[in-house]
């Protein structure tokens, strides 16, 4: 992709904003919010001891964090330990003797903003029998320690445990607003409770989400232990007692001296068999030995050979799926199999143009000797001279090309370890997994591909490459040809670049994917228009969402030799009928964006400026797209405080009076142009001024589109900017539109911008900065290590690399803070 260029200098990002996430490689047991639940059984490894040591640990991801949820609890009534959701946090702790007095119980809650709907967490509870105090109960999130407080000693507590629901009498805090303490881990912001209890409650208070690798120990795991392991499997280890492993619970039971039962969720255990009796739909009892399987429960389903074939038409699940020899199962367009625990397939498991298939399992392989054919439509095209990019869903000897693409000897792909990256020509080498090849058919395209062999499962790891040496000869913006990447989704379903991009395995990679939209014939120096971007703020165009479809290949960045990986959690339902070039993505992000077109006769560039949570206003590799200086004829762009150009420019949520935003535009021919709003999600108490400096004119861009004249070709980035006006600074007088400075009673702390900028200098960004009275940097550990006063820019060129906390002091007393990471 030698035509997209980008810029060099240092990406400084703030920690506090950091979306990067470390999540388990499947998705574990997904739980209803009513019937799913495990039962372990009462057993003296667990439940029935004096409990004086142990961790309970395991990852989540709830639906609803309002309502309050029990994710685990042991024994119940008398004698406890359990965790439950409430009011926008997770809750650990336990109580004993019916929590009649305060040496009786003990509780932690997390900071709010800690756990998110949809977002994978990881907790840990553990309990020491220590010297001084004689127990000590410690509270993990994320595997980092959050507070910790006096322990005391569980008694026997009879009446089972319970996953994913209230399996007793719990009592729970009497009160979510009085009697928590600031948590004595500096930095923290988790809570203490060990006041009254409530009664006994019935109520199951069923879970609703996610829970993988959920495990007990009899001993208390250090923070290390914790989270070294949080994300890997385990199924031994000294004191395991009971360890998750999919929507089975398998632990040590009464008696014994290892693990050695299975406890099965609810309604896990039955098998469904398919005999096909009365025709292909899946749904349809008189096609199963009994009824048919619940759609949405985990099941295990077994495929005969029979009179029909089942036809999945919408989304399924199934825990533990066999397809017997001779059987085959298809997954119709709009539809999705999900298989989450083992897949057997000696037979033919088929995946129609626009269904999907994913195998949620990172730790079971795929068994049977069996046939997947995944099918997938080329795109149409005016001629037979256009390629699109390609990538396979199917082993590497299995992705042969002269199978798939018959009709297509003209197979490329992007040699980006070269030191000048170009095009090479790929031959009859089979198709590697998660590399992207461009392909041209020797006709207008509309032909079925199908790929048939072993689907990719687990994670797909690919190398990219940072090697070249040109350089630009714009001096503002200094760019390479280095680092671009042909890859691709290599998944029997589609992908979404948001999970790809925010997991910390991918952090070398920069937060934009480029689609490849042809609409010249010649692959290689294309027009620039030929690319769709998309990033976290959004897409080059109001339609895109980041969905990358099963068999689509793409290009991404990367500052230096490193890896992409792929993985199962990565993989979405449904999202999978788009293929660049052809029909669009759907549900793309919209609010608090804003797009903008530069028109000449028929052709139209677009712009985007999103107003995005966790972006700043610097250069972001998640949030900001960087302009491509090769684009000649018609480039638009809007221009960074650091005087970078922006293809897709995020910014801090909108919150000030006025938000301005320079563009630049670059032109080969003279004439009329036009800029206008092609749609908008912004808050309506704001208007969208466009100003033309260089005629002294300033219209309101919700109203009507601006028609100018350009008289000389070339670039221009002084005539345009963008302002985003508050209207009661609008109906003002000029000066009065100027952003007023706000009170110390109006400052909202969300609005703080901490980072540390490329001359090692520690910036607090506000627009109140004479209400900052005091600021104090310290360790992670509690240090100090600075204390100035008020808004002064300080150098931490000479303070040790790590994590710190960045403590603010406002006039009026009030204080906030923010974690920062000062790099080396």
């Amino acid at each position: 992709m030698k035509y997209i260029k980008r810029y060099f200098y240092v990406l400084l990002l703030l920690f506090s904003n950091l979306v990067l996430a470390q999540i388990p490689c499947s998705s574990g047991f997904t739980l209803n919010g009513s019937s799913d639940f495990i039962t372990i059984p009462n057993t003296d490894a667990i439940n029935l001891q004096n409990t004086r040591n142990r961790t309970i640990e395991f990852w989540f991801r709830p639906d609803d964090i309002t309502s309050r949820q029990v994710i685990y609890e042991e024994g119940a009534q008398v004698n406890t330990l359990f965790f439950f959701i409430e009011a926008g946090r997770i809750y650990a702790g336990g109580y004993r003797n019916d929590a009649g007095s305060v040496a009786n119980r003990r509780f932690f809650r997390s900071a709010l903003g800690d756990i998110e709907v949809g977002k994978w967490t990881h907790v840990a509870l553990t309990l020491e029998d220590t010297t001084s105090p004689d127990l000590t109960f410690k509270f993990y999130i994320d595997g980092e320690l959050k507070d910790t407080q006096a322990g005391l000693q569980i008694n026997t507590h009879s009446g089972n445990n319970s996953i994913g629901r209230n399996g007793g009498e719990l009592r729970f805090p009497s009160s979510l607003t009085n009697n928590w303490n600031n948590s004595a881990e500096a930095g923290s912001d988790s809570e203490t409770y060990n006041s009254n209890f409530s009664g006994r409650i019935n109520n199951r208070y069923a879970f609703e989400g996610s829970i993988n690798l959920l495990r007990i120990w009899n001993v208390a795991r250090t923070e290390t232990q914790i989270n070294d392991n949080k994300s890997t499997e385990l199924t031994t280890g000294t004191s395991l007692v009971a360890y998750q492993n999919g929507d089975q619970m398998n632990y040590e039971s009464n008696g014994s001296s290892s693990i050695n039962r299975v406890a099965n969720a609810n309604g896990s255990g039955t098998t469904y068999t398919w005999t096909g009796n009365s025709s292909a739909v899946y749904f349809d009892n008189s096609n199963w030995s009994g009824s048919s399987p619940d759609p949405i429960r985990t099941q295990e389903v077994v495929i005969n050979s029979g009179s029909n074939n089942p036809s999945i038409t919408t989304e399924v699940n199934i825990g533990r799926l066999t397809v017997n020899a001779g059987a085959e199962i298809i997954v119709q367009n709009g539809a999705t199999l999900n298989v989450f625990y083992t897949l057997t397939n000696n037979g033919t498991i088929t995946v129609e143009d626009g269904g999907a298939l994913i195998y949620h399992a990172c730790n079971s392989p795929i068994a049977g000797s069996g046939t997947f054919d995944v099918k997938r439509d080329t795109p149409t095209y005016s001629n037979n001279f256009f390629f699109s990019y390609w990538s396979s869903p199917v082993v590497e000897a299995d992705a042969s090309p002269s199978t798939v693409f018959s009709d297509a000897p003209n197979i490329y792909k992007f040699m980006a370890s070269e030191v000048d990256s170009d095009w090479a020509y790929n031959g009859t080498n089979n198709l590697i997994p998660g590399i992207g090849y461009a392909v041209r058919s020797e006709n207008t395209g509309g032909q079925l591909r199908t790929f048939s062999g072993k689907i990719n499962e687990g994670d797909v790891e690919v190398d990219v490459f940072y090697s070249s040496n040109f350089e630009s000869e714009d001096p503002d913006n200094v760019w390479s040809t280095a680092g671009d990447n042909l890859v691709g989704n290599p998944y029997s379903s589609a992908i979404d670049w948001d999970l790809v991009i925010s997991d910390t395995d991918n952090s070398d990679i920069e937060g934009t994917v480029y689609f490849w939209n042809q609409n010249s014939v010649e692959v290689g120096d294309n027009n620039v228009s030929d690319y769709l971007q998309y990033n976290a703020t959004g897409g080059v165009t109001n339609t895109a969402s980041g969905k990358i479809g099963t068999g689509q290949g793409f290009f991404v960045r990367t500052m230096s030799n490193s890896t992409i990986t792929f993985k199962t959690t990565h993989q979405i339902a449904g999202n999978n009928n788009q293929f660049f070039k052809s029909s669009q993505n759907k549900s793309p992000k919209k609010e608090g964006r804003s797009w903008f077109t530069f028109t000449r006769g028929n052709q139209t560039n677009t712009l985007l400026i999103g107003f995005i949570e966790g972006a700043t206003n610097k250069y972001d590799r998640l949030y900001d797209a960087p302009f491509n200086i090769n684009q000649k004829s018609l480039g638009f762009y809007s221009i960074s405080e650091e005087g970078q150009k922006i293809a897709i420019q995020g910014l801090p949520e909108l919150t000030t009076d006025k938000k301005e935003v320079k563009l630049g535009y670059v032109v080969d021919e003279i004439g009329e142009y036009s800029i206008a709003i092609q749609e908008e999600h912004i808050n309506e108490d704001y208007n969208i001024y466009l100003t033309d400096t260089e005629k002294n004119v300033t219209i309101n861009l919700r109203k009507t589109a601006y028609t100018f004249s350009i008289e000389e070709t070339g670039e221009n980035t002084n005539r345009f900017k963008l302002e985003y006006v508050k209207k009661s600074k609008a109906n003002s007088d000029e000066k009065s539109k100027e952003k007023e400075v706000l009170s110390v009673e109006e400052i909202d702390f969300k609005d703080f911008i901490v980072y540390v900028d490329s001359a090692n200098e520690l910036i607090i960004e506000y627009t109140n900065s004479e209400a900052i009275k005091k600021v104090d940097l310290y360790n992670i550990q509690g240090r100090r290590v600075i204390s100035f006063n008020g808004n002064q820019v300080r150098n931490v060129s000479n303070v040790t690399s790590g994590i710190y906390i960045v403590d603010i002091t406002l006039s009026n007393g009030k204080k906030t803070n923010n974690k920062i990471i000062i790099p080396n």
